[in-house]
């Protein structure tokens, strides 16, 4: 059930930006087409149906059938692929890297955005029809940003030497990790039927981006999600007059400038700043950056170069060589899909809001922005406890310093802020000045000094006697910070820290229940849930 729902920028935790985005403030409606509330998607829904290549479907129906050859369907997920060739159905959709086994719970509250949002689009659209979908990011291939994963405060990780896009990866190096992992989770019954769907997804799969397949269809296939791997030769021929345009005009360099000026006349911070050109070359287990020179085109560390001419060869005979980095991958997603919203992460809200411009020359329709859904999982035993401290969740989110200068100052049965006294001895000092002003001016100066003198006096017995009553009320204090570090593991937010195994070994399948009945995808608030 839902503890309490508590306004992003009342937490110390969150961007500025995202503070801003989810009270909806107006300086952004020049960097978005609709805010993400409810009556805004019907003219979402207008605009994508006018602007949409309906001759994709099919191409993108018979892709979707291919990848999940081998794999059980649930029925909603087969319905749900063939109403993708009617024109009345559209894709909310969210991307993600392929994190170990997920990797931090918000990877979980991505996934569960985007489903209820479909649901929320259904009840209130019932002339159209909606389709949740998870866009694999199987290019990446920053392997140390996914190989890992944390499980009550141990970190696990799968060493490999492999290179190239991780959803390539070979996974007969993970039974090193498997066989560590194993000795943690399975001590519970849940752990075990976890574990062992963790286990059975690696082991039937040749690599991660059919292994995270396998696990996540496990776990969402009963809500019909669709999953969508790119890499693929025919979604990239659909692409490839902008792989074209982007070589040899610059699209994204020369067109983001728009966006991100008016970005920074808001004194937000760029997320990722364009290349000249924005895209990788991808071939056996090479991904590298391409780049020009004089005309020509070079693949970073390696010895591969073309002109302009031979690299446009090269993407009408092998598309599936070239990957879009992270600000040309949502083009390359708008145009191939009949999508109306991405739901992200406050790190891709904040690039996405670079490429409206992109969109306007391009005349693509820009998507809906809706920020994932944030939370914090916290069980009946803690609660109780924060309870008995008289400490709220609010507090919590404050420094350990601040925290501890809150609770002493809640217990002690002395004044500890001496800001009155201060006052005073300022304002008594300052009719002194006033008197010597009138009098002898060199006393100004033995006055200042005095001042000062008596003021740092008195942050020294302030401090002195917070010191002596941190002593008294140590016990609650450390109690306070126990629980304090139990719910924000490593100082950051538990959705990004935790894998949600954690939780799963107590709850078992009625974890991801839980949160979906307790996740509202538009209301922008960060919800606590108890469990």
């Amino acid at each position: 059930m839902i503890y309490k729902e508590i306004k992003y920028d009342k937490l110390n935790s969150f961007s500025k930006l995202l503070t801003d985005y989810s009270l909806n403030k107006s300086h952004f409606s020049d960097l978005i087409t609709n805010y993400p509330s409810i009556g805004n998607f019907k003219n979402q829904i207008s605009l994508k149906s006018k602007n949409y290549n309906n001759r994709f479907r099919k191409v993108l129906v018979n892709e979707i059938k291919s990848q999940y050859l081998g794999i059980e369907l649930n029925p909603k997920q087969n319905l749900n692929i063939d109403k993708i060739l009617d024109t009345n159905t559209f894709t909310v959709t969210t991307g993600h890297q392929l994190n170990l086994l997920t990797g931090p719970l918000y990877f979980i509250y991505k996934i569960i955005s985007v489903i209820n949002l479909t649901e929320v689009l259904e009840k209130n659209y019932s002339n159209n029809s909606f389709v949740p979908l998870y866009w694999m990011a199987s290019e990446d291939h920053d392997f140390e940003e996914i190989n890992n994963f944390y499980f009550e405060g141990k970190k696990f990780i799968w060493n490999s030497n492999q290179s190239g896009a991780v959803g390539n990866f070979k996974l007969n190096s993970t039974e090193k990790f498997f066989k560590e992992f194993e000795e943690y989770i399975t001590k519970s019954k849940h752990g075990l039927e976890i574990y062992s769907i963790f286990k059975n997804c690696f082991l039937k799969s040749d690599n991660l981006s059919q292994a995270t397949r396998r696990f996540v269809n496990k776990i969402f296939s009963s809500f019909g999600l669709i999953i969508i791997d790119a890499n693929n030769k025919n979604f990239k021929s659909l692409f490839s007059k902008f792989l074209k345009k982007e070589l040899s005009d610059k699209l994204i360099y020369k067109h983001s400038v728009e966006s991100l000026d008016k970005l920074e006349k808001l004194n937000y911070r760029i997320q990722a700043s364009p290349r000249k050109i924005n895209l990788f070359y991808m071939k056996d287990e090479l991904r590298e950056r391409i780049y020009s020179k004089d005309g020509d085109f070079y693949v970073k560390n390696s010895s591969i170069k073309w002109n302009l001419s031979e690299i446009k060869n090269e993407i009408d005979k092998f598309p599936e060589r070239f990957s879009p980095n992270v600000l040309f991958r949502p083009l390359f997603q708008e145009y191939i899909l009949p999508n109306i919203c991405y739901v992200g992460g406050p790190a891709e809200l904040a690039y996405w809001l670079e490429l409206k411009s992109v969109f306007e020359y391009e005349k693509l329709t820009f998507p809906v922005i809706l920020n994932r859904n944030s939370a914090m999982l916290i069980d009946k035993k803690t609660l109780k406890k924060l309870k008995k401290l008289d400490i709220s969740l609010e507090e919590l989110f404050l420094s350990e310093e601040l925290l501890e200068g809150l609770i002493v100052r809640r217990y002690s049965k002395l004044k500890l802020d001496f800001n009155k006294l201060k006052l005073k001895l300022k304002e008594q000092f300052s009719e002194l000045k006033s008197i010597a002003k009138n009098t002898d001016k060199s006393f100004i100066g033995a006055l200042n000094a005095q001042q000062k003198k008596q003021i740092n006096g008195l942050k020294m017995l302030e401090k002195r006697l917070n010191k002596a009553e941190k002593k008294i009320h140590r016990d609650k204090i450390n109690k306070a910070l126990e629980i304090k570090k139990s719910l924000f593991p490593n100082g950051n937010l538990q959705e990004r820290i935790i894998n949600f195994s954690q939780f799963y070994k107590a709850e078992g399948s009625e974890l991801i229940e839980k949160i979906k009945n307790n996740l509202d995808p538009l209301n922008q608030k960060f919800t606590i849930i108890e469990i």
